[in-house]
C-alpha cells in the first residue's frame, strides 16, 4: 500500500467493499449496511457519508450527481478499478485480529450479585427476546439469499450470526433456569 492509505480505518474498507455490490447512493448504502454487515459491524450513518467522500478523494470511488425533479438530487457512488485493486490488497494483507465484544448487558450480568434478582431476571428475559428477534431477522435473510451465488461469502458470515444468536437464545434460557432455581447464590454473594 502507501503511506496515504496504510492507516485507513476498517470502516473505509467496509464501505468500499459494499460498493462492490453495485452503484449506491449514500442513503441506499446505509440501508444496505444496516441489513447486511450492520449485524456485526455497524458504522454510524454520518461515518458512511464521510467515508464515501474520502473514497472519492483517494480515487477509490467515483461519484455521479443525479438531478431529480420529484425527489432531492442524489449522488451515486461506484467503486473504481483502483479502489477494487486496493480493497483486494487490503483484504489479502491485513492481519486477522481477534474479535472484540462490547456488551453492557454482560457487564451487568458479571456484577449480577449487586442488583435485585427481579431486575436481573427481567434483563435476561429482554436479552433472550432480543436474541430471538435477531435470529428471526437472520433466518429471513437466509431464506432470501439462499442459493444465490452472488451471496455465497455473505452467507458464510450469515451462518456465524445464526450460530451466535442460537447460542445466545440457548444461553439466556439456561441462565433464566439457573437464576430461577437457585435463589441462595445471590443471597450469599451480593446481599
Amino acid at each position: 500500500m502507501n503511506s496515504k492509505t496504510d492507516n485507513l480505518p476498517v470502516t473505509t474498507w467496509a464501505i468500499l467493499g459494499m460498493l462492490t455490490f453495485g452503484a449506491r447512493s449514500g442513503y441506499d448504502l446505509s440501508k444496505m449496511v444496516e441489513q447486511s454487515i450492520g449485524h456485526f459491524f455497524s458504522p454510524a450513518k454520518s461515518q458512511i457519508y464521510s467515508e464515501l467522500r474520502r473514497l472519492v478523494s483517494l480515487g477509490f470511488a467515483d461519484v455521479e450527481h443525479i438531478n431529480q425533479t420529484v425527489r432531492p438530487n442524489k449522488r451515486l457512488y461506484t467503486i473504481t478499478p483502483e479502489g477494487r485493486r486496493r480493497l483486494r490488497e487490503w483484504l489479502e494483507t491485513s492481519e486477522v485480529e481477534p474479535d472484540s465484544m462490547r456488551s453492557p448487558f454482560l457487564l451487568k450480568m458479571f456484577f449480577g450479585a449487586l442488583i435485585s434478582r427481579e431486575v436481573l431476571i427481567s434483563q435476561v428475559k429482554q436479552a433472550h427476546e432480543q436474541a430471538q428477534l435477531e435470529l428471526k431477522v437472520l433466518e429471513d435473510i437466509e431464506t432470501e439469499i439462499s442459493g444465490n451465488p452472488e451471496y455465497f461469502y455473505p452467507n458464510l458470515v450469515l451462518r456465524f450470526g445464526l450460530a451466535h444468536n442460537r447460542a445466545s437464545v440457548t444461553w439466556t434460557e439456561q441462565v433464566l433456569l439457573d437464576l430461577e432455581q437457585d435463589e441462595s447464590i445471590q443471597q450469599e454473594v451480593g446481599q
